[in-house]
């Protein structure tokens, strides 16, 4: 019996899925909680900027302006450890098929993340954001027959 593994994920939870039945999830493996996720740029980076001489030179000063958006940067994060996990779970044979769940923007930083032996497991993608509902009503959105 082959065992299929659901990720339904957003910016700032993940949830894994396990079944062994085409038709049903079975159990709730693992809640990945990411409160970054949630946060405003602001609030994730609440430093002031630093300083730095004017390039002409004298006495004014001017703010840095950060090169990555903050936001983006915790969402690579939370996908890169998303990463891990489903790496992790192929290279350990935990499952045959992966159902990948997730808003466009973090789907692609995941696909980005996932190695070449958890790609071939991966049987479809959706992208929506479907992480806060119950296990049921994410089943619907599956192919009947996964």
């Amino acid at each position: 019996m082959e065992t299929i593994w659901v990720l339904a994920a957003d910016n700032s939870r993940a949830r894994v899925f396990e079944t062994t039945k085409r038709t049903a999830l079975e159990k709730e493996i693992e809640t990945l909680v990411h409160p970054a996720g949630r946060q405003s740029a602001q609030e994730i980076t609440d430093d002031r900027p630093g300083r730095s001489q004017h390039p002409s030179g004298g006495e004014k000063r001017v703010a840095f302006t950060p090169t990555v958006d903050p936001k983006k940067y915790e969402a690579q994060q939370f996908a890169r450890s998303l990463a891990e996990i489903l790496n992790k779970g192929a290279s350990n044979n935990k499952f045959e098929k992966l159902y990948i769940i997730a808003p466009p923007s973090l789907l692609g930083m995941l696909r980005s993340e996932l190695n070449a032996q958890t790609q071939k497991k991966v049987i479809k993608e959706l992208d929506k954001n479907l992480a806060q509902l119950k296990m049921e009503e994410i089943r619907k959105h599956l192919p009947e027959y996964m």
